[in-house]
């Protein structure tokens, strides 16, 4: 179980760093589509590290439900993209926040055999969002 935590936590911290550059591309919009890439691919390697099962359609739909489910803070990230430099540096840190919140509200779910739907993975990615600050 070590082992398979450990991983996991390289993997989130990975996927933020890459959805923090992707979230500072200065075009408004530009970056949901690469991010939720990400986050899907976060979600998908981290079920099959835990032995869950979890499709990318479903990892999809958990995500986006997550994401719309703080629709302030992507919308903000979106519009602080109109502020040059500052806005991207914003844009990035709030995208990689959500991200690491996400990997590691996944991952608390699988080892603590959380049945994973979007209100379960909500409060804990609430619950993370909050620790992270």
């Amino acid at each position: 179980m070590k082992a398979k935590s450990s991983t996991a936590n390289k993997w989130i911290i990975a996927a933020s760093g890459s959805a923090t550059a992707v979230g500072a591309a200065p075009l408004p919009g530009s970056d949901f589509i690469p991010l939720t890439g990400i986050q899907v691919g976060l979600m998908v390697k981290l079920a099959a590290l835990y032995e869950k099962p979890l499709s990318k359609e479903r990892a999809r739909e958990l995500t986006i439900a997550t994401i719309t489910g703080n629709i302030g803070k992507t919308l903000f990230r979106q519009v602080v993209k109109f502020i040059p430099g500052a806005g991207s540096v914003a844009g990035g840190s709030i995208a990689g926040g959500m991200t690491l919140a996400l990997g590691y509200a996944i991952k608390y779910a699988y080892e603590n055999n959380i049945e994973l739907d979007a209100n379960s993975l909500k409060s804990l990615y609430d619950y993370f969002r909050k620790k992270d600050k």
